[in-house]
C-alpha cells in the first residue's frame, strides 16, 4: 500500500467548558472510521468474513441472503444486520443463446445513501439526522462490472438464469474470504504449449535464458503462495538443442508471477525466445497458501 494511501487524520480533544457542535462529533466519528478502514486495508485480507449466505433452488425467481460482515479492498466495512430477498434479473437467455450469468454482490454504501433511521428536534432549530441505518448494497452485476470494480464488491454467489429463474444449483466457487484457511491452499497449472509467449531474459546486453509471466487468476489465492514450477517440452527437435537451466521466480502476486529460465544451446543463436518457442516449452505450475 503507497502513502497516498494514508488519511489526512487529526487526533480530536476535547476540554473541560468546551461547547460541543455537530461538527466536533462528526469529525471524530469520522477520524475513528477513517483509522478502522486503514487497520482493515493495511493488516487485513479483504473479504467475506461471516455470515452471507446465499440460498435459491433451480427453478426459483429469487434467493435469500443471511446477515453477515466483509471487507472490500478500501477497508470499507460492509454489514448486512437482517435476512433479505433478492428477485433474479429478468433475463430470458443471455446474448449466445444460453444461460445468463449474473454475480450477486454486496458493495459499501456511503452515509449519503443509507436510510434514515432516526431524527430529533432540535433546540430553536429544524429537525436533523441522528440514526442511518448501515446496510449493504445488493445487487446483480455481469463479469465486465466486477472487473471494473474490483475488490470494491463481496461476490456473494454466481447464478444462471434462463427463462427469469435459476436454472442451475447456485456456485459459491467465487466467494473470497477475508480469513484464510486452517488448512494450507494448493492449486496448479500448466500453460498451453500453443500460447506460451516466451520472451528473452537478459541482463544488459547478454541474454542469459527465457522468461514468461504465468497467470495464476483462476486459482483464487488470496496471499502471494509458494510457487514450485517445471518446464515440459522438448529439449532438441531438428537439429536445435535447447536445455533448461537453474530458474528464478520474480514478481510474485495471488495473480501471476514471472518464471526466468537460464538456458543454453548447442546451436549458435541470439533468439533464445524462438527457441523455447519453436520447441513448445510450456511451464507446470503448484501455488502452495497458508
Amino acid at each position: 500500500m503507497s502513502s497516498n494511501n494514508i488519511p489526512s487524520i487529526e487526533r480530536i480533544t476535547f476540554f473541560s467548558g468546551q461547547p460541543l457542535e455537530a461538527t466536533d462529533l462528526t469529525t471524530l466519528e469520522s477520524a475513528n472510521r477513517e483509522l478502522r478502514e486503514l487497520h482493515n486495508r493495511s493488516l487485513h485480507q479483504w473479504g467475506i468474513g461471516i455470515g452471507f449466505e446465499v440460498a435459491g433452488n433451480r427453478g426459483d425467481s429469487f434467493v435469500t441472503i443471511s446477515p453477515g460482515y466483509g471487507i472490500d479492498c478500501l477497508g470499507r466495512e460492509i454489514i448486512l444486520t437482517a435476512p433479505q430477498t433478492k428477485t433474479v434479473p429478468s433475463i430470458a437467455v443471455g446474448s449466445s443463446g444460453t444461460d445468463a450469468i449474473y454475480y450477486l454482490v454486496a458493495i459499501y454504501k456511503p452515509d449519503a445513501d443509507q436510510e434514515v433511521a432516526q431524527t430529533r428536534q432540535g433546540i430553536c432549530a429544524p429537525p436533523g439526522t441522528i440514526r442511518l441505518t448501515e446496510e449493504p448494497l445488493l445487487d446483480w452485476h455481469t463479469l465486465t462490472q466486477l472487473v471494473q470494480n474490483l475488490g470494491k464488491e463481496l461476490i456473494l454467489a454466481r447464478v444462471s438464469i434462463r427463462n427469469c429463474v435459476l436454472s442451475q444449483p447456485l456456485s459459491f466457487a467465487e466467494r473470497r474470504y477475508a480469513r484464510p484457511a486452517q488448512q494450507p491452499y494448493i492449486a496448479g497449472g500448466q500453460t498451453d504449449p500453443q500460447s506460451t509467449p516466451w520472451v528473452d531474459w537478459s541482463v544488459g546486453t547478454t541474454k542469459l535464458g527465457v522468461a514468461l509471466v504465468v497467470d495464476t487468476t483462476k486459482s483464487g489465492f488470496q496471499t502471494v503462495p509458494l510457487y514450485l514450477t517445471q518446464i515440459l517440452g522438448e529439449q532438441s527437435q531438428k537439429g536445435i538443442v535447447f536445455t533448461p537451466g537453474f530458474m528464478t521466480i520474480t514478481d510474485a502476486t495471488p495473480n501471476h508471477f514471472t518464471l526466468q529460465v537460464k538456458a543454453s544451446s548447442g546451436n549458435a543463436t541470439d533468439d533464445p525466445a524462438m527457441l523455447a518457442n519453436t520447441l513448445e516449452w510450456r511451464v507446470a505450475w503448484i501455488g502452495i497458501e497458508g
